[in-house]
């Protein structure tokens, strides 16, 4: 289908080339070469889509977007720019830009870019047709925020994708849950949203649900009266109130007790916190951002988490990638933490060898990018130079398996490493080679047992439940092994 497209970009040779690009497309394209040109072709052509510079000799194209808006709100926006940054992106995203692009381009992406930015522009106009506002005379956003640098770094094509939500999602007041392994960031994610929201000069209160006590979580959260249980001897404020007027960051949600669960529900629905030993409520106003690393879909089957619960959280969905699935990433990260690390220690900043960075580009990184920062930071300790080397990370050190254990490393590639060496040890040994499984089993289920009995007070019964074992059964382990309280 053809579309009417507006190239507006002070270069000559890029207007050429997208010209010759969109044309032979069958696209009906316009040229401008600074933002009064675009204006200008924009209040006497029914345009669709436009390909706006960012840099133009009398504009800056961010800015540009809510004067092109008032003009023309259903045309898409792309923003072009020579100078990528986590914040462009974000920034370009809070206007209702369609998305970016960062010079240089391949040009097949930009074909099939204005494509989907059309339709999308077809879409907008049916829907004003249909008499269908897509937007709220009022709700242009950017308008009254300055937006703060966030320190999210990399550009691949996953964290395109995530920047474009971020800055979606920070000109709302909606919940976010942000889903992700530990260590890919959701903290600096959430941050990010605060940083470019309009509550962005009010706090940012961070709750680790994971770190707090199951008996003092609702207290923390919803705070407490004097007097509510023993040791209540003042009242205090919970983490909501704390965060009243800004955002409140709850980090692994998923570890939320069940009965705190439905009180949490209420406090999205009612924006209103009932204080431990308190009968009146209190109202708060704030804006609400979960994180998880686990999948809360099988928890809701297992019963450990509301479905309703669930619902309510996942109103605005952003998926943080883990840094093997984004490994175009990896040089811009080794580049910001040996910065910042140099920076820190008041330290010139070194490089990094060859042969040390190709070994950092095919680990599989299982503990993300805070392997990544812990794994460069020790090197940088270890380092007598100016040059980070293979034998500056013991884990690529001279005859060290890339998947030897440290920290960030998962419990299944720990355990893995100690049954692979004492699996070879057996195999080399003249020690009978059969009935491996039997042997291991009985390694690891005694101390197994004896830590969840040690964790539960000893308590039997509970011990049971969370090994998933019934009672009877655990009696007998505890007679094979031998466990004594």
């Amino acid at each position: 289908m053809k579309h009417s497209i507006l190239i507006a970009d002070d270069d000559d040779s890029i207007r050429f080339v997208l010209t010759k690009a969109l044309e032979k497309e069958g696209h009906l394209v316009h040229a401008a070469r600074n933002g009064s040109e675009t204006l200008a072709c924009l209040d006497v052509e029914a345009i669709d889509v436009i390909l706006l510079d960012i840099f133009m000799p009398d504009a800056n194209g961010l800015e540009l977007i809510e004067n092109i808006q008032a003009i023309n709100n259903t045309a898409s926006i792309i923003v072009i720019t020579a100078h990528g940054t986590t914040q462009t992106a974000i920034e370009a995203a809070k206007r209702r830009a369609y998305d970016y692009l960062t010079k240089p381009f391949d040009i097949n992406s930009v074909v099939s870019m204005v494509s989907r930015a059309a339709n999308a522009a077809d879409q907008a106009n049916a829907s004003v047709k249909a008499g269908n506002k897509t937007e709220k005379e009022d709700g242009r956003p950017g308008q009254d925020t300055e937006a703060k640098e966030t320190r999210l770094v990399g550009e691949s094509p996953a964290m395109h994708a995530v920047y474009l939500v971020i800055g979606r999602a920070a000109v709302s007041d909606e919940t976010v849950l942000i889903m992700g392994e530990s260590g890919t960031g959701k903290e600096l994610v959430a941050r990010a949203i605060h940083e470019n929201s309009s509550r962005a000069d009010n706090d940012f209160v961070v709750v680790d649900c994971s770190a707090i006590p199951p008996a003092l979580i609702e207290s923390a959260l919803f705070g407490h009266v004097r007097g509510a249980y023993t040791g209540a001897e003042v009242a205090r404020q919970g983490k909501f109130e704390q965060a009243n007027g800004g955002t409140i960051f709850l980090d692994e949600i998923g570890e939320l007790p069940i009965e705190v669960q439905m009180k949490l529900l209420r406090v999205l629905q009612e924006r209103e916190v009932e204080p431990v030993g308190s009968n009146e409520t209190r109202q708060v106003d704030v804006r609400v951002v979960a994180a998880t690393n686990r999948q809360l879909e099988q928890s809701i089957q297992d019963s450990s988490f509301r479905k309703d619960l669930y619902y309510r959280l996942n109103i605005i969905p952003i998926y943080l990638p883990p840094l093997r699935e984004r490994k175009t990433d990896i040089p811009d990260l080794i580049d910001f933490f040996i910065a910042r690390f140099a920076e820190e220690y008041s330290q010139p900043k070194a490089t990094i060898s060859s042969e040390a960075f190709k070994r950092l580009m095919t680990y599989d990184w299982p503990g993300n990018i805070r392997e990544l920062e812990n794994m460069l930071k020790r090197a940088l300790v270890l380092c007598s130079g100016r040059v980070l080397l293979p034998e500056h990370f013991p884990k690529f050190a001279e005859g060290a398996s890339y998947s030897s254990v440290l920290e960030g490393s998962t419990l299944e590639g720990q355990l893995r490493i100690l049954l692979k060496e004492w699996v070879s040890q057996n195999l080399d040994s003249d020690q009978s080679q059969d009935e491996l499984y039997p042997k291991i089993r009985a390694i690891f289920e005694k101390p197994l047992f004896e830590i969840v009995l040690e964790q539960t007070g000893w308590n039997r019964s509970k011990a049971a439940d969370i090994l998933g074992i019934n009672r009877n059964t655990l009696h007998s382990k505890m007679d094979e092994h031998g466990i004594r309280h």
